[in-house]
């Protein structure tokens, strides 16, 4: 619910003629972001270090942005989440990407510092995590028009 209420407030602020793109989610801070291709689609949001666990099964080097030195905890997990989010851009290379929020699709990650290619033999993906307070990404919260996905793989493990 307050998730809904942070889009609201959003939207409050900035008017109607910004709900098509989105708007900016202030405060929301990148601490990882890849292009390259091949990434499995992912949005997720990571609330404590079982789920960076979970998350590293997927990408090891984006979950090690929320470590620091030696494994140390560099997240404060009872004040910050981690919004995490893989997705194709096509033939658009992006540089950088921004966290957005839209009535349409709650929080979901915009690409930046893009270069477009006319055609492309294999469509570029992105990789972004973001760190946000804990109660902007609540358990009900809507990523790029749905649900959460688990933070790990969702494939069972193969029986021995």
């Amino acid at each position: 619910m307050s998730g809904l209420l942070l889009v609201s407030g959003v939207w409050a602020v900035l008017g109607d003629s910004q709900r098509s793109l989105g708007v900016p989610v202030p405060g929301a801070d990148l601490v990882y972001f890849e292009s390259g291709h091949g990434y499995e689609p992912v949005r997720t949001v990571l609330r404590s270090r079982a789920d960076v666990a979970d998350f590293a099964q997927r990408y090891p080097a984006a979950a090690r942005s929320a470590e620091g030195p030696g494994g140390q905890a560099r997240r404060d997990f009872g004040t910050d989440a981690l919004v995490a989010f893989a997705w194709s851009t096509g033939c658009t290379r992006a540089g950088s990407a921004d966290l957005r929020s839209s009535k349409e699709q709650g929080l979901f990650a915009e690409p930046a510092g893009t270069t477009a290619y006319r055609k492309c033999a294999e469509p570029f993906d992105a990789l972004a995590v973001f760190a946000v307070p804990r109660e902007w990404a609540p358990h009900d919260v809507e990523l790029a028009g749905g649900p959460p996905d688990p933070p790990g793989p969702t494939g069972a493990p193969a029986a021995p």
